[in-house]
């Protein structure tokens, strides 16, 4: 007989969070028999559409108690699709159940300064930074770094939102304006090669599994095309990249499903950028193109269920589809999905919000094959210009 599942199919996972990546948890793992709650302030978002039950707190703290707290009652492990929620929430949820990840790595991967700290002082590689408060402090934090610097906001900044690059010290002044937090980080500009990420998940027994590295594209910051495995030249960072997931994984003993942010630099050099203590957009990829999806590894973590080997079955590439393709000539119009869905390669992915807008992540297509990463992007680009 086999060994007894930690939390089996049939009970209640939470998820913190209602947005897509929510949403694919969701249908992962009701496939597996789970039933899933999500806690989310919106009413039609992506991951309520699918859920078995919704949370829907009020804008007051009250309100997010008493849900977290009913969350709590119900569920036998709650999780995360979402960095940005308040980590007192994860805390107070755990008097009750199971939390993977905890608040304490959410609190680190919540604060670029203390996540940079933290993985510095444990001996990882990370971009060069420097705390500042005030003009002051970046100028003497050019004094070390160097121009240009990267200037974020500590908290809550994603896809290139909270941050801006610094030439100079004359361009200071005006890039300072733009802030209204003055937590804020400098980090050293990172001449890079390429960006990769890879997708670990460990269990609460300390199995680890890793993704192979994916290759990434961004376009104004927001993530543009991801493909796996990556070109050849790169591929003697995987096992690097995976000896730091890892030694991430084992030092900050992480439960549940991360992904880490890297930069290939000119000088060959593997460092850390981001960690993100969820599933990841340079992941979807994983649905179709592997053994075991990143949704389905996060919930076996999250579960201490034995975790899938990541086997690649095909190669992939996956590309994001923005707002924009809705609009021609500032009209709203219905994209002609036909140019993907006539071919079988090809998987369309849309996330179920309401309303498109610029810069808006309304889905992704995932294109599998050799030539998968070209094919992606000409693709996207017929659906475009089919709508001209």
């Amino acid at each position: 007989m086999g060994k007894a599942l930690a939390i089996p199919p049939g009970n209640w996972v939470g998820v913190l969070g209602g947005g897509q990546l929510g949403r694919m948890f969701v249908h992962a793992a009701q496939r597996l028999g789970y039933h899933i709650a999500i806690f989310e302030p919106e009413s039609g978002s992506p991951a309520a559409q699918s859920a078995d039950r919704h949370f829907m707190p009020e804008s007051n703290r009250d309100s997010e108690l008493a849900m977290v707290d009913a969350m709590a009652s119900l569920c036998q492990v709650i999780t995360l699709e979402f960095e940005n929620i308040s980590s007192d929430l994860v805390r107070r949820a755990a008097e009750q159940t199971l939390t993977r990840p905890n608040a304490d790595f959410l609190e680190m991967c919540q604060d670029r300064l203390r996540e940079k700290g933290s993985l510095s002082e444990a001996g990882f590689p990370t971009t060069p930074f420097r705390a500042v408060t005030s003009e002051a402090d970046v100028l003497i934090a050019a004094e070390d770094l160097g121009w240009p610097l990267v200037l974020k906001t500590a908290r809550s900044g994603y896809d290139g939102k909270g941050q801006g690059i610094v030439t100079d010290a004359d361009h200071l002044t005006t890039c300072w304006s733009s802030f209204g937090d003055l937590h804020l980080i400098a980090e050293k500009w990172i001449e890079f090669e390429s960006e990769v990420s890879m997708i670990a998940a460990r269990n609460p027994r300390g199995d680890i599994e890793c993704y192979p590295l994916i290759e990434n594209e961004h376009a104004n910051h927001i993530l543009d095309v991801s493909r796996c495995p990556v070109r050849p030249e790169l591929q003697k960072y995987d096992a690097i990249a995976r000896d730091i997931c890892r030694g991430i994984a084992e030092r900050f003993d992480v439960v549940g499903l991360f992904c880490i942010e890297f930069f290939v630099t000119k000088q060959g050099e593997l460092i850390v950028n981001e960690v993100a203590p969820r599933p990841h957009n340079s992941g979807h990829l994983t649905i179709e193109a592997f053994t075991c999806s990143q949704f389905e590894q996060q919930l076996r973590a999250v579960c201490d269920l034995p975790l899938v080997k990541p086997v690649q079955i095909q190669p992939a590439a996956m590309a994001n589809l923005l707002g924009d393709v809705w609009f021609i000539a500032e009209q709203l119009t219905e994209p002609q999905w036909s140019v993907i869905l006539d071919q079988p390669q090809a998987h369309l992915h849309l996330y179920g919000k309401r309303e498109p807008w610029r810069r808006r992540k309304m889905g992704h297509i995932t294109v599998l094959g050799e030539d998968a990463a070209p094919r992606t992007v000409k693709m996207r680009n017929q659906l475009r210009n089919e709508l001209k």
